[in-house]
């Protein structure tokens, strides 16, 4: 495990605070956009991924908030075009993904979530996640614990794949990356599986109620808040080849106890 990260980089305490009560303020934006009816006039991207103004609301307050508060730092947003914002920085990235789950939060479910994460020299060292929806915060400070709403959290204790329950994202991401043959060998080498995705997976596996997520198609802004929370939490992160990169296009979060099992599993198929 990496040392601990120097609150101080970022403003300390306060700074952190900060932010926390602008995630929250955030989140109630997003939850009346949510209830008044925004996915109606959602559009597509070019790769065919839906936004709403929830999207675009959410990590524009959420730039210009820490825009304000953290100057130097760069910041990578789902929905901003390369460049948009100011990369000027000190060794610190924060990553956004303003709605996770966005394809949810047009059909009115409540897994979506709010992801903001923060690299420091390339590495993930603070996550917060937010489900306003469902009341949930998340939080993972390097060297200093995981919590939710407040409380401590941890990952689950199972030991081997063949107990494990694991959750997977999109089947279509499956197809489009090449390994449908994946699928098969989850649900002949695991207990159980479910098909849970977005943010609220990932959560399941803090707190203990899943023990591992298999996702084949994930960028940074959908994992960098997440790396931090779960080694905080007493979990494992890699990409499907071993490598602790929230770059490489794919991930596997766990509780650490099956994480190598898993990782060959993923390999073989």
């Amino acid at each position: 495990m990496n040392a601990a990260f120097d609150l101080e980089r970022v403003g300390g305490r306060r700074f952190l605070d900060a932010l926390l009560s602008e995630v929250l303020a955030a989140g109630a934006e997003a939850l009346r956009l949510f209830s008044a009816g925004v996915a109606a006039r959602a559009t597509k991207k070019p790769d065919r991924s839906p936004v709403t103004e929830a999207d675009v609301a959410v990590e524009r307050r959420l730039h210009d908030f820490l825009d304000r508060a953290c100057p130097d730092a760069a910041f990578l947003g789902e929905e901003s075009a390369p460049g948009e914002w100011s990369t000027t920085h000190a060794g610190l990235r924060f990553i956004v993904d303003p709605i996770d789950g966005t394809r949810a939060f047009m059909r009115g479910l409540d897994s979506w979530g709010i992801l903001i994460g923060l690299e420091a020299d390339g590495d993930p060292v603070l996550g917060i996640v937010s489900l306003p929806a469902r009341e949930q915060l998340f939080v993972g400070l390097r060297g200093a614990g995981a919590y939710k709403n407040g409380a401590p959290i941890r990952v689950s204790r199972v030991d081997s794949l063949a107990d494990a329950a694991i959750a997977h994202g999109q089947l279509a991401q499956f197809a489009e990356q090449g390994v449908l043959p994946l699928l098969p060998r989850l649900a002949t080498d695991t207990y159980t599986q479910r098909g849970i995705s977005d943010a609220y997976a990932h959560t399941l596996v803090l707190e203990g109620a899943l023990d591992a997520m298999v996702d084949p198609g994930v960028k940074p802004w959908d994992l960098c808040a997440v790396v931090p929370i779960l080694e905080e939490a007493g979990g494992r992160f890699t990409d499907f080849h071993g490598a602790r990169t929230v770059h490489g296009g794919s991930g596997l979060a766990s509780n650490g106890l099956i994480h190598d099992e898993l990782l060959e599993l993923v390999r073989g198929a």
